[in-house]
């Protein structure tokens, strides 16, 4: 037996288990047991889980519906898969179930992990979370492996009065109740819950913001199916700004996280020779920019992703019907100091260009309400920051440009 602790975001349990499904192995028996779990990170995995599956593969989940933790939209997916699913919930509302276990098995081996990680984006990939993985092999390590595992049973083989079978009456009941929650919904109560009401004089936090690695952007053929987030746009957006924003000055303060910077170029800035059409925006290129530390970003996929919370429509693009995607994200615009209020900044991104090619994929739009004023302004040259934050007025993302020496820029980032 080999037993190996796993500290995560230096080391994601997603990629770990992605490395095991894509092993060309015959696994017996995967057993996955989760408290939550989210719907885009059980789609990474669906097609290779499923194809173990119809290679005899006894594929079996375990997952709880406490505290909105799994969403309707999950299990209305999971429901189709051909395997055994289990819900487990205990009525009794000072007991909710919460272990993270996952399992593979085969003749010769079984690789166990056992911890904090829950079947999402953030208990797979981004979140601090602290595992461990046991490895044996078989029949060598037959009566380790029967010890470890036994007190879990009843997650691994669940029976009894917590235990039901998942199928479309079970979710019609639950729904019924009002114990199963829409993804919207639960996103709605979560930002609700991480609200600050602004009147309050509250202190600049101690802590500090930390990048970490994204988890891998879903494959274009599941995004194009639309079923990821069904959202509509109306739900995470702002309202459209009618005329030209009056600017107020605005004091210096916490932004939240560096995601990205970049110098803007005379295209960024709409500064272009007469003749000459600009793009329109500024090209979300790769621009040097490490996230996390030490780890350039692949600007192919890593805005895609950074944005993919948003409900993204496909289009047919100009150049040769290329398949184009593009959503609405509300951002905070400050410019030299001066706060121009949120806006909905359109994001256009073409899947076709993730294919090896070293260019940009990704354009976020100044639009009509800012194209003159982005001109006017000429802030070509200037170093556009864009934060992740968490804004009660609707913006998640923070857009700053102004002057700063780059040496200083790369002090803020070491």
């Amino acid at each position: 037996m080999i037993i190996r602790t796993i500290s995560q975001p230096p080391v994601q349990l997603g990629r770990e288990i992605q490395t095991l499904l894509e092993a060309d192995v015959t696994y017996t028996r995967i057993v996955f047991v989760s408290a939550f779990v989210a719907l885009r990170t059980i789609l990474r995995f669906r097609d290779l889980l499923l194809h173990h599956a119809q290679n005899n593969t006894n594929l079996r989940f375990t997952i709880g519906i406490d505290l909105g933790g799994t969403s309707l939209e999950v299990l209305r997916e999971l429901v189709t898969w051909d395997c055994e699913k289990f819900i487990f919930h205990n009525r009794n509302s000072r007991s909710t179930f919460h272990p993270k276990i996952y399992l593979f098995e085969t003749n010769e081996s079984a690789t166990l992990f056992v911890g904090s990680n829950n079947l999402t984006d953030g208990g797979f990939y981004t979140n601090y979370e602290a595992t461990t993985r046991y490895d044996f092999q078989l029949p060598q390590d037959s009566v380790d492996y029967a010890n470890l595992i036994s007190p879990f049973s009843n997650f691994i083989n669940p029976t009894g009065v917590t235990v039901r079978a998942l199928d479309e009456g079970l979710i019609d009941l639950l729904t019924a109740r009002g114990e199963l929650l829409p993804e919207v919904e639960a996103r709605r109560r979560r930002g609700r819950a991480l609200a600050r009401p602004r009147t309050q004089d509250i202190p600049m936090s101690p802590f500090q913001a930390e990048s970490v690695e994204l988890p891998p952007l879903l494959p274009t053929q599941i995004r194009a199916q639309d079923v990821v987030l069904p959202l509509t746009p109306e739900v995470l957006v702002v309202e459209q700004i009618a005329e030209s924003p009056i600017p107020t000055p605005v004091e210096p303060a916490e932004l939240g996280s560096l995601v990205w910077s970049k110098v803007l170029s005379n295209s960024d800035a709409l500064q272009v020779s007469e003749g000459t059409a600009p793009v329109g925006g500024v090209r979300l290129t790769q621009a040097r920019f490490e996230s996390p530390p030490g780890q350039r970003i692949d600007q192919t996929s890593y805005f895609r992703n950074l944005f993919s919370d948003y409900h993204w429509e496909q289009e047919i693009g100009r150049n040769r019907g290329a398949t184009q995607e593009h959503a609405f994200v509300p951002m905070r615009l400050i410019i030299r100091g001066m706060d121009y209020g949120i806006h909905n900044f359109e994001i256009s991104h073409k899947p076709s260009g993730e294919a090896g090619q070293n260019n940009y994929t990704t354009i976020l739009r100044w639009g009509r309400v800012f194209n003159p004023i982005i001109e006017q302004l000429n802030l070509a040259n200037e170093t556009l920051w864009l934060y992740e934050t968490y804004d009660d007025n609707g913006a998640d993302f923070t857009i700053k440009i102004g002057t700063r020496l780059r040496l200083n820029l790369r002090r803020e980032l070491s």
